[in-house]
């Protein structure tokens, strides 16, 4: 079962990155600020905090299974211009960038309100149109050809952990998850084929030796190809209820 995860995987972003166009201002995360700067909730605040909410538990599958910015920039996966050797995301980039994000939809929502633009914080779902107008077109594009070329400059994903305001606050849901890659530490030759296919440049097997095969980084996206791409059946993604005991346990 496990081993066809990569391919529902695939099939999931690739069903929305073609669906995007007709529903750009519902699936677009920047559409967040808008729907702020209205004072509305609409449906794309409420499918990103639905995905919020359920990381503790799933992880980042918001980024991994729906977001068709990070599909874009899977496109040239493995031949981007500059390598990265550190792994780890810029923590102050990752906080600055929620910060910078609702700090000014939310100065721009008190301002209108005072200045009566709007009555305050209001609850339609609809608000924005599926209508890919030619504004909305270009705007499409603009971020969809960034998302390439982000790609294209900087290997797996670093956009997506760096300068996603949704992908800093996903990962910090992220932390607790507990679906997880679970490495058998029996039967794991270290060949690091795992983090080769990595979509998020993961250093997998270092959580051989201190969490005994358990994958708790919270860049996970659960997209499978780890799963896949271990010859000796060695990866399984996995339901882990109780960290603490699982690591007593092994």
């Amino acid at each position: 079962m496990m081993g066809r995860l990569s391919f529902w995987n695939t099939l999931s972003r690739i069903l929305f990155l073609l669906l995007t166009p007709a529903f750009f201002r519902i699936f677009n995360v920047g559409f967040i600020w808008h729907s702020v700067y209205w004072g509305v909730i609409s449906f794309v605040v409420m499918i990103w905090m639905f995905f919020l909410i359920i990381s503790p538990l799933f992880g980042r599958i918001g980024c991994g299974w729906f977001c068709f910015a990070g599909t874009t920039q899977d496109l040239p996966f493995g031949y981007a211009l500059f390598k990265l050797r550190k792994r780890r995301s810029n923590i102050w980039l990752k906080m600055l960038m929620p910060v910078a994000f609702f700090g000014s939809s939310i100065t721009f929502f008190f301002l209108r309100r005072e200045s009566g633009a709007i009555e305050g914080l209001r609850f339609i779902p609809a608000f924005f149109s599926t209508e890919l107008n030619t504004h909305y077109q270009h705007i499409w594009i603009y971020d969809t050809v960034g998302a390439l070329l982000l790609g294209i400059l900087l290997e797996k994903r670093w956009a997506c952990r760096n300068l996603c305001f949704m992908g800093s606050l996903s990962s910090l849901g992220s932390t607790f998850a507990r679906l997880l890659p679970v490495i058998d530490t029996n039967h794991c030759n270290r060949c690091n084929k795992c983090e080769t296919v990595c979509l998020v440049n993961i250093p997998i097997t270092d959580y051989l030796e201190r969490k005994q095969g358990l994958v708790t980084h919270s860049e996970c996206t659960i997209c499978g190809r780890c799963v896949d791409a271990c010859h000796r059946d060695a990866i399984k993604i996995r339901f882990v209820w109780n960290r603490d005991k699982y690591l007593q346990l092994n």
